[in-house]
């Protein structure tokens, strides 16, 4: 429900309301459904936007088909554009070290908080009088042990276990008429909350190499979560959410000459990301792309938490979050 805009389950909400004239269990039966689904989505969902290895939201969004022609290419659109201003997404992540279980095996922690928020306005009245707000706002923490394998001198394998847990709420302030369904809506599709635990196994085959004297790189890794619902505020809420990510990553980085002692590059990026289960319907497509482009510097006069900074851009291809970012990065491999 992070990527919707509300007006449109309402919508749905009240042609399910309308039908009840072919028997009122028949309409709580659908209404308890959609309780269900978009239960479903907003855990999936929270997982997918705040991967930033999955979708790129920057702090600045734009239009790339103004820049580039993308031909018949889903580069971006007013509407999806909009979704991406309305979003919000923070992340602090940190890992430990590697450190040496066997002369071919490694491991390593990493723990992540995450949030993500949006704010919607629902007129009805087309006037600006008396204007719905709608907000949604998923806090996730996100823990995992992995374990690397160098395979041989360019590849490795990295798997890991892990575990999110997800709270998420919305609320929405009636100022309507829409006040009068309230007893309807709330505590299922608005002005609920929940959390979630989720199962978060991965498996990642990496490719090293040198290319005219720069490092290029092939990344592979697939991800599935699965996990129920809990502290849910109607029955219909309690669900198992299933989502998969596969993500395929070539990366080029291009050595740039020292900045005082520094070392910084530019890197280029393509990213395929396929996706099933509960993320599929709220994304509007089973894949899609990701290319950026970026410029990273060392920063060792920052504390310890911070390796790296830079900034860059990257363009989100054939998902209902089309479209254009400029980034601010921090801590990438360099």
């Amino acid at each position: 429900m992070h990527i919707y805009r509300v007006m449109i389950y309402l919508i749905m909400i009240l042609g399910l309301l309308s039908n009840i004239a072919y028997g009122a269990n028949q309409s709580i039966n659908s209404l308890d459904n959609m309780v269900s689904r978009v239960a479903k989505q907003n855990i999936a969902t929270a997982i997918v936007l705040t991967d930033a290895n999955l979708i790129t939201l920057g702090v600045v969004n734009f239009d790339p088909s103004s820049v580039i022609d993308f031909g018949d290419l889903d580069a971006g659109s007013e509407s999806s554009l909009e979704r991406r201003r309305e979003l919000k997404t923070y992340s602090l992540p940190w890992h430990s070290d590697w450190s040496e279980l066997t002369p071919n095996w490694n491991t390593s922690t990493y723990l992540k908080f995450s949030y993500v928020g949006s704010s919607q306005t629902v007129d009805f009245s087309q006037s600006g009088e008396n204007v719905d707000s709608f907000t949604e706002k998923s806090y996730l923490f996100q823990a995992e042990q992995r374990w690397q394998h160098a395979l041989s001198e360019h590849w490795k394998m990295q798997f890991a276990i892990g575990a999110q847990t997800i709270w998420y709420e919305n609320n929405f302030q009636y100022r309507s008429v829409l006040e009068q369904l309230a007893p309807v809506f709330d505590n299922g599709l608005l002005n609920t909350s929940y959390g979630a635990l989720m199962i978060d196994p991965s498996i990642e085959f990496r490719y090293d190499n040198l290319f005219y004297g720069h490092r290029w790189q092939f990344i592979s890794s697939y991800r599935y979560a699965i996990g129920h619902t809990l502290l849910t505020d109607s029955e219909p809420q309690k669900v198992t959410s299933k989502v998969g990510r596969f993500n395929n990553t070539l990366l080029f980085h291009y050595q740039l000459p020292q900045m005082g002692m520094n070392d910084n590059e530019f890197r280029f990026m393509f990213k395929r990301i396929d996706l099933s289960g509960d993320a599929v319907e709220p994304l509007a497509t089973d894949h899609y792309y990701e290319v950026g482009a970026g410029w990273v510097i060392d920063t060792p006069w920052l504390n310890s938490w911070v390796d790296n900074l830079g900034i860059g851009v990257t363009v989100n291809v054939g998902s209902v979050l089309s479209g254009g970012s400029i980034l601010l990065l921090f801590n990438e491999d360099i």
